[in-house]
């Protein structure tokens, strides 16, 4: 039920401010968050998109949502991003690598979408960024308000992206949402970690396996209830930085346990606790999510029974 409310409320935030048709452009449309994304603005008909990948020859373009392809260099954007009133910046390299190098894209693809936001008149940018900008372990559940120093090279790069659109907001004018996100949980995503594991042999009545000590936990998003925050943020015409995450963290052999309960999987969990865990922490507080967006995430519980079909 919560997931449902959260969407009809970012829908209806979109259609109460604008009695006139909104453009918001998408970076990654064909991504795993974009897809979701997409198919929460194109619920509503006074939300006109533009679906900005890589290859758009592979889509079909409908009456409110037109693909178009770039590849990110500033004068393709310029292009790309006619007409629009407002940018979800998704695209981006991903990954645990310790190379600046890799990440560096990320920055620059950042800087060149700013670039032609500018000359194309779109007046406000939302970002997906990660709670991979927090570092302290001290400071766990972070706030918004938190020094950021990445945990990672994809940290810094994000981290260095904020301050770009920060930046760019205070020359010119131009407001921002930036989202601090979660580790994102959906049906939809390609890359198999544990959760898409931990899924399919729950489905198919096999063991689950944790290895360590499963002390540590980690923030996670339902995916469909991070688009939906992000369909909101793009309606707003004030600057914000929010995180976005569950109400609470959970460790691996949590996560494996409400997976078995919401799958009737009779078999019990191998938990195999004498390996080193590996990894750290990651907890962040949603309040602002909660009390300035009035956003209620689901947590673990709900958001698998969404995986099933079941949410109510």
């Amino acid at each position: 039920m919560l997931r449902l409310q959260g969407e009809i409320k970012a829908i209806s935030k979109i259609s109460n401010k604008n009695r006139n048709k909104m453009t918001i452009a998408v970076t990654g449309a064909s991504g795993f968050i974009g897809t979701e994304l997409l198919a929460v603005l194109n619920k509503n008909e006074d939300v006109n998109v533009i679906a900005l990948t890589r290859d758009a020859s592979a889509y079909e373009n409908t009456e409110r949502c037109e693909w178009r392809g770039t590849d990110y260099s500033r004068e393709s954007l310029a292009a790309a991003l006619r007409g629009a009133d407002a940018v979800i910046h998704l695209a981006g390299v991903r990954g645990t690598e310790a190379d600046p190098e890799k990440f560096a894209v990320n920055v620059a693809m950042t800087e060149n979408i700013l670039k032609a936001m500018e000359t194309c008149g779109a007046k406000r940018i939302v970002f997906a960024s990660t709670m991979s900008v927090y570092n302290d372990d001290s400071l766990m559940p972070w706030t918004e308000d938190a020094p950021l120093k990445g945990r990672s090279c994809y940290g810094d790069s994000k981290a260095d992206c904020e301050e770009l659109i920060r930046r760019c907001a205070d020359e010119t004018g131009m407001t921002y949402g930036i989202a601090r996100i979660a580790q994102v949980l959906g049906e939809g995503e390609k890359r198999r970690g544990m959760m898409n594991v931990f899924l399919d042999t729950a489905r198919d009545r096999g063991t689950i396996k944790v290895m360590g000590k499963s002390v540590l936990k980690k923030q996670y998003i339902y995916v469909k209830d991070l688009v939906n925050v992000l369909a909101q943020l793009a309606c707003s015409d004030r600057s914000i930085v929010v995180n976005v995450g569950m109400p609470q963290a959970y460790s691996n052999l949590e996560v494996a346990e409400i997976v078995n309960e919401v799958y009737g999987n009779p078999v019990p969990i191998d938990y195999d606790d004498s390996y080193p865990e590996k990894g750290r922490p990651f907890h962040m507080d949603i309040s602002r999510l909660k009390n300035e967006l009035g956003y209620e995430p689901l947590d673990m519980k709900d958001a698998v029974k969404a995986f099933r079909g079941q949410a109510k």
